[in-house]
């Protein structure tokens, strides 16, 4: 492992602050993220006793501490898109909120290159929809290239559906968005007021397709 001797201030963002909790590593058997800048963190993971878990880093910063509520996966979507973070498993798992930069690219071929078992990429959106899930093995650089295009034009379709369910309450329909069990639209019965957060604007047309379904 490799502690980061550059940064003698202290550290500003939450990225810089995890650097100086967990430190650098170039032995991608222990890293669990890749940095914007294609450093990767060092979170123990071939340490079956010391490993972190991924989930487990937000812990470790101020903002998080004392949360009500456990930390979720749809929480690290939120922090890794902030701080444009590849989340990385050597055992065969990446996943992005973002699109990746150039060096987590080439740090994304040049690891997946060398190794005869597939990896599965997971392209999920900041606040964790599920964009897109590939399987590869040994892909190209053009092939990996082409998978993350689908953060330059995000639509309807490149949701994952069965991760919404339509919710009937007295006086609303609501639209749950299942890996925060969150409520993420609303249409009033009496009023025909709807209501849905900035973030999932996209899934409006999906929210009435449900709601049009499940009318008797």
């Amino acid at each position: 492992m490799q502690r980061d001797k550059a940064h003698q201030h202290i550290p500003t963002s939450d990225t810089e602050k995890l650097i100086e909790i967990l430190g650098l590593t170039t032995n991608i058997y222990e890293a669990g993220y890749i940095l914007a800048d294609g450093r990767m963190l060092h979170l123990n993971r071939s340490n079956c006793f010391k490993r972190q878990n991924h989930l487990d880093v937000l812990k470790l910063l101020p903002d998080f501490v004392g949360k009500e509520h456990a930390i979720i996966d749809t929480d690290m979507m939120a922090f890794m898109a902030k701080e444009h973070l590849v989340r990385f498993c050597i055992d065969g798992k990446i996943h992005t909120a973002t699109r990746p930069s150039t060096m987590q690219l080439r740090k994304i071929y040049n690891t997946l290159t060398y190794r005869s078992y597939p990896f599965d990429i997971i392209l999920s959106n900041p606040v964790g929809m599920t964009l897109a899930q590939h399987t590869l093995s040994g892909p190209s650089m053009a092939t990996l290239v082409n998978i993350f295009k689908v953060y330059d034009n995000i639509s309807e379709s490149c949701f994952s559906t069965d991760e919404f369910a339509l919710k009937e309450t007295k006086t609303h329909q609501q639209l749950i968005f299942l890996p925060s069990m969150k409520c993420v639209a609303s249409l009033n019965k009496n009023s025909h007021i709807f209501k849905i957060e900035d973030e999932f604007k996209n899934v409006e047309t999906l929210f009435m397709r449900l709601i049009a379904e499940h009318k008797p």
